[in-house]
């Protein structure tokens, strides 16, 4: 692709052939039209000399020596000529003029002689069958108009290297803040993410400038939330890593095969809860840095509901925990969210149901259709969250005062982060059923 310096030096090199080739049309067209205007007047000028000379009597006769050119004239004495017709026969003639008549009738008139274009204007004596006939070469007028045309064309031709200049150093200076924005841009570290001045810009470079310090803003926020993010990261993992390591270790200098095994099995269940949080940290982190995912393609939440629920089956099962589920039979439910994400968001979302709801307890999920969002229910007959606690629990890490179940507190904010990507509302309740627990309620928007 072309530079933005080469694209308008071909533009304004265009623009100026193309000015100078209407020029050069528009000169050469008034050149014809006042050259033909006095070329002709010229003529009728002649004429009417020639017709006073006529009635002195003073032409020399055509049957008399030809008229011969003055060794002192000009080379366009060969280019004019007249002739004095009286009733059908030449009485006189001079200069380049044939044995024919030039014309035919009196006024102007073009003529081709002997593969020559002539102009000719006859003009009668006011005698009977009587009239004189003025000739020119068109080759006078050619080399006249093109005179007065190069002659009026020339001062554009030799300014054109000049033009070329002063249009290089123009577009030059034009792109000066463009070099000076890109060299601000450049010489910025990684830590100097601080808005540019728009104010110190031209006018067509400030949306960029606003761009650029949006772009600056974002990575700003995204950079530090990284760093916080890594910061808890690496408190969060610390604790089961150094659960895992003690686990080991009595392994290792156990003497009785109970104790060896019992340490081994922590060892297995701590190992478990730190792929769990490290897969949550993951998840956690691919979606931290997305933006709203207006086009996003649709899915059926039935479909990948009714899916969920059978892969966490097993582990409600082996909890004691009653799982149920509740959909439209008829309707496929439609959001505007892909497969991937709104399974992470209900396994979140049932895993904390399940993790929470005592053995002989029950986890109910419906999906009520409206007519332009879908509701998506999850309740458990579990302790619930209080009051005071529904506003922090979609913190990263947090955990509830008194909580006894292991975890991250990466689940909920999982499930938020998801829900802010696709535009979707999610709500703490109490349970209004016979469960009296937590009821987690997500209201998705509805493909059309």
């Amino acid at each position: 692709m072309r530079s933005i310096r080469h694209r308008l030096l071909l533009s304004l090199f265009v623009v100026w052939a193309t000015i100078w080739i209407a020029v050069a049309a528009v000169s050469l067209d008034r050149s014809e039209h006042e050259v033909g205007e006095l070329m002709d007047a010229q003529l009728a000028q002649t004429a009417h000399v020639l017709l006073q000379i006529t009635l002195a009597g003073n032409l020399p006769d055509a049957a008399g020596t030809p008229q011969a050119l003055s060794p002192i004239g000009h080379p366009y004495e060969s280019m004019i000529s007249f002739q004095l017709w009286r009733q059908g026969k030449l009485i006189s003639t001079f200069g380049a003029a044939p044995a024919e008549p030039l014309a035919h009738a009196s006024g102007f008139s073009d003529h081709r002689i002997a593969d020559t274009a002539w102009r000719v204007f006859g003009l009668p004596t006011g005698t009977s069958d009587e009239i004189i006939f003025v000739a020119q070469s068109y080759a006078i007028r050619h080399e006249l108009i093109q005179y007065l045309t190069l002659h009026a064309l020339r001062p554009i031709l030799w300014s054109m290297p000049l033009a070329v200049l002063l249009i290089w150093l123009a577009i030059t200076d034009g792109l000066r803040p463009l070099r000076r924005l890109t060299s601000q841009v450049t010489h910025r570290s990684a830590e100097q993410l601080n808005p540019m001045d728009p104010g110190r810009m031209p006018v067509e470079i400030r949306p960029l400038t606003l761009a650029l310090n949006g772009l600056m803003k974002r990575l700003d926020r995204a950079l530090a939330a990284e760093r916080h993010f890594a910061a808890d990261a690496s408190h969060e993992l610390r604790t089961p890593f150094a659960i895992i390591r003690a686990h080991a270790q009595i392994a290792r200098r156990s003497k009785c095969p109970e104790e060896r095994d019992h340490a081994l099995d922590l060892l297995l269940q701590g190992i478990d809860r730190a792929s769990n949080l490290i897969s949550q940290l993951l998840v956690l982190s691919r979606l931290h840095h997305r933006e709203g995912d207006s086009g996003a393609e649709s899915c059926s939440l039935t479909a990948v509901a009714a899916e969920t629920i059978d892969d966490k089956s097993a582990m409600a099962s082996a909890r004691g925990v009653a799982l149920t589920y509740k959909s439209p039979s008829d309707d496929p439910v439609l959001v505007d969210i892909p497969p991937a994400p709104l399974g992470v968001l209900i396994a979140n979302l049932l895993d904390n149901a399940v993790k929470f709801t005592p053995a002989g307890g029950q986890v109910r999920v419906t999906i009520a259709a409206r007519r332009e969002h879908v509701l998506l229910g999850v309740e458990d007959s579990g302790p619930g969250i209080s009051v005071e606690d529904r506003a922090r629990v979609f913190d990263r890490f947090y955990r509830s005062a008194g909580q006894a179940e292991p975890g991250a507190g990466l689940g909920l904010s999982i499930v938020r982060r998801i829900c802010d990507i696709y535009d979707a509302d999610i709500e703490l309740l109490e349970a209004e059923t016979s469960l009296a627990g937590l009821l987690v309620e997500v209201r998705f928007r509805r493909t059309a």
